[in-house]
């Protein structure tokens, strides 16, 4: 969400993280600890990835950038993370590609282990009004797209120059960031706009390098379309279809931000209405139903972000600490079970808390506090992360 990272990329531009005192906490009761979730047939099925949002690779391309990693590999025991590679950094200036800092933030992620899960946003000024406006001729971030998994994805020209790093550490890619939504797209609703990018951007990204993956964005996002009595509701999944008939053909998986108070109840889809849900967890169901009636039932699902604040006012999401740790386990167990066929990612919104004491409930959704001490569903998370796999999730 830009406001936020925004934020975030003004904290980090002069920050240096100080170690903190940690706390022990209770262990996870029997029905909270991870566990491979088993079929109705018995059989076991595969633990999903869970992966966290820290903000890594935004940070000072000196040691503050190392320092973090450290500190976030050593207390959260996160073998996954998800990193914006911001076009505005990279490529700055029309053809003129600068991969110094992502080079750097690449070589630490490879040295320790840790897989990087890459979203693609943030457009420069020459190539749109607003960072987050989505371009109308997608051809410049179709280029972008392939110059990086050109050099970041398997096999490609930065492993070529680093052999001994595992070159599987970045494979997968997310086409921009949040379009659904009016700060997604500088204020606009448009998912044709962003289907024709999806379609631009995975066709240059593939023939620069078969072994990229791409993951497209969506919600139960929708808006009245036409005039009159042709006026109807149009859901985001659906328009994204009629803009590009063939979309399948343009994407490997679905990512979602399934943020929600409700952690319990599914509301339906009904044609030609708005839909009720979107503070509901479970829409994630209702999301992939979409899909399925479009024919993308083998396409997987990744819960890119998601995460509780704990606030006390400000936002109907806020939730206690307790409450936060027992919305994260029931997400989870969702995962290992009624999700299992389908959803392989979670990423877990933030690390840390963004401010103290701050009214802003946006700064409140770390895993510790901003001093450093551990919230109470750090442990829980510790515990699923070190299930995660850490070979690729793909076929």
């Amino acid at each position: 969400m830009p406001k936020r990272f925004r934020r975030i990329l003004a904290l980090f531009a002069g920050l240096i993280a100080a170690g903190g005192a940690m706390v022990a906490f209770a262990p996870l009761s029997a029905a909270q600890r991870p566990s491979r979730a088993r079929s109705a047939a018995g059989t076991v099925g595969p633990s999903p990835i869970v992966g966290l949002i820290d903000g890594a690779a935004q940070w000072r391309q000196d040691t503050g950038m190392t320092h973090r990693m450290n500190q976030v590999l050593a207390t959260s025991d996160a073998k996954w993370v998800r990193e914006g590679f911001y076009w505005s950094q990279i490529e700055p200036k029309p053809g003129v590609f600068n991969f110094a800092h992502y080079d750097q933030f690449v070589t630490l992620a490879a040295e320790r282990g840790v897989h990087v899960f890459v979203e693609l946003y943030t457009a420069p000024r020459w190539a749109a009004p607003t960072p987050t406006s989505v371009p109308a001729d997608p051809t410049a971030y179709a280029a972008f797209v392939a110059a990086v998994v050109a050099r970041y994805a398997p096999g490609g020209t930065f492993w070529a120059s680093h052999p001994n790093l595992d070159s599987s550490t970045v494979q997968t890619f997310e086409i921009w960031h949040e379009a659904y939504y009016s700060n997604g797209n500088d204020g606009h609703y448009d998912p044709g706009r962003y289907a024709r990018l999806v379609q631009a951007a995975v066709t240059a990204g593939r023939a620069a390098n078969p072994n990229a993956r791409f993951l497209m964005g969506a919600e139960m996002q929708g808006q009245f379309v036409g005039s009159g009595p042709r006026r109807a509701w149009v859901w985001w999944v659906d328009a994204l279809y009629k803009a590009v008939p063939d979309l399948n053909n343009y994407f490997d998986g679905v990512s979602v931000h399934p943020y929600g108070h409700d952690i319990t109840h599914r509301s339906p889809a009904i044609p030609d209405q708005p839909y009720y849900g979107s503070d509901q967890m479970r829409r994630i169901e209702i999301i992939r139903q979409q899909f399925v009636a479009h024919g993308a039932a083998a396409k997987p699902f990744w819960a890119t972000e998601v995460g509780w604040p704990t606030c006390k006012r400000g936002t109907v999401r806020c939730v206690s600490p307790a409450g936060q740790r027992k919305s994260f386990v029931t997400l989870m167990r969702y995962a290992e079970t009624t999700w299992k066929s389908y959803v392989r990612a979670v990423f877990v919104y933030y690390y840390d808390d963004l401010g103290r004491n701050s009214a802003n409930p946006n700064n409140d959704y770390g895993l510790i506090y901003y001093n450093h001490k551990p919230k109470l569903v750090l442990p829980a998370f510790e515990a699923f992360a070190r299930l995660s796999p850490t070979t690729s999730p793909w076929p």
